[in-house]
């Protein structure tokens, strides 16, 4: 007997180029088979008929309470079919340690990338972070990353003009030779530059990550005539990640539309979410809000999961045990409904006068989300 058996729903697992209707059996917390008809008992027998049966999405992109004081709860992870979160650099070497009990006792699959600043974001909203290059600690991140190396990504940096001030790309230059030594990766917050976003994506190696790549606030992407800048090109050419994470105002539906209108499309699709944007119209809202508004941009279905599945379980390196429904790999499973439902989206509050607005004719709808062959939630009317 199977503990759980979600039957007729169309399974899309772009890692393994799956796109059919198919029965799902789970047992023992695994994927255990999948089949046109699984005529078999189950403990939890879910009809899915009209739904799409994914891999649990990840969110490449978040802060999670209580990793951040303005971080979200998990239960917001679950509620749109995420299973696996990465923390985008809320605690540093200094805060980092302390939660450790709540990552261990999380049923959600948390990953983190330590911020170089000692203390992370703990003086958020504000910008306090200390990214003096002389105040980072690499005795003690050494240190970090030999104990903790598996549940680490790399190291992160907001490279803000309001944050760094006259030091410019000085520590994000620093910040790159010290991931070099570590041997870990570097993700740059890039809202805003100091300089050219072209000096900026010149700085960052194969697997460093740029997040809000579609921002529009200083040196962007894209042309001053609305073309995708060749720097761009060229750093993805040599594999620097693509992140697209919007939060509140991280992001332009100009920017992003012209973008994707020639074929630059995100490596990675999150969120960014923290307690002041989750659930906050017309902004990126949750995860299934951010599938909803990228496809309303013209990112195929297949492609759209793609970007929270398999590609960052890729570049996380855990894509043997997430990021796609392999036989025998852990149950994270999400079904979504594709609903007809308009819905406007923005790249800002409704509060602040240069918000744009657009209405997509759809939402992916969140039933039910497994974590490890557990319901973890599940709409009330599957």
């Amino acid at each position: 007997m199977y503990q759980i058996l979600i039957k007729g729903g169309t399974v899309l697992d772009p890692a393994n180029n799956i796109r059919e209707v198919l029965d799902v059996a789970v047992d023992g917390g695994r994927i255990a088979a999948l089949a046109p008809e699984i005529d078999a008992p189950a403990v939890n027998e879910i009809d899915a008929t009209g739904c799409l049966v994914v891999p649990g999405l990840i969110d490449h992109h978040a802060h999670i309470w209580p990793l951040a004081k303005i971080g979200i709860p998990e239960s917001v992870c679950f509620a749109s079919g995420v299973t696996t979160v990465v923390d985008a650099g809320s605690t540093g070497v200094q805060t980092y340690r302390k939660h450790k009990d709540f990552i261990r006792t999380s049923k959600l699959t948390v990953k983190a990338y330590v911020n170089v600043c000692p203390t992370g974001l703990d003086s958020l909203p504000e910008h306090m972070e200390d990214i003096t290059p002389e105040h980072y600690d690499e005795g003690a991140l050494r240190e970090l990353f030999a104990e903790y190396g598996a549940d680490l990504l790399g190291l992160k940096l907001r490279t803000s003009r309001e944050i760094v001030g006259a030091l410019g790309y000085e520590p994000l230059r620093q910040t790159v030779k010290l991931a070099e030594k570590l041997g870990v990766s570097v993700m740059v917050h890039c809202t805003n530059p100091p300089g050219e976003m072209s000096e900026l994506l010149e700085c960052l190696r194969e697997g460093d990550v740029i997040t809000h790549m579609y921002m529009n606030k200083g040196s962007t992407i894209l042309t001053a005539s609305g073309q995708v800048i060749q720097a761009a090109r060229e750093a993805r050419e040599r594999g620097v990640i693509f992140e697209a994470a919007d939060a509140r105002a991280h992001f332009s539906l100009d920017v992003s539309s012209k973008a994707i209108r020639e074929g630059f499309l995100p490596d990675i699709i999150a969120t960014d979410l923290t307690k002041l944007s989750m659930y906050l119209r017309p902004t990126a809202f949750s995860m299934a809000n951010q599938l909803a508004k990228y496809a309303m941009l013209g990112i195929p279905e297949d492609e759209l999961f793609r970007l929270c599945t398999i590609n960052p379980a890729r570049h996380m390196k855990i894509d043997d045990s997430a990021g796609s429904l392999t036989l025998g790999h852990p149950a994270d499973i999400s079904v979504f409904r594709k609903e007809e439902c308009v819905t406007q989206f923005g790249d800002r509050p409704y509060s602040d006068p240069s918000v744009s607005l657009r209405f997509g004719e759809y939402i992916y709808r969140p039933m039910m989300t497994v974590k490890n062959g557990e319901v973890v939630f599940r709409d009330i009317a599957f």
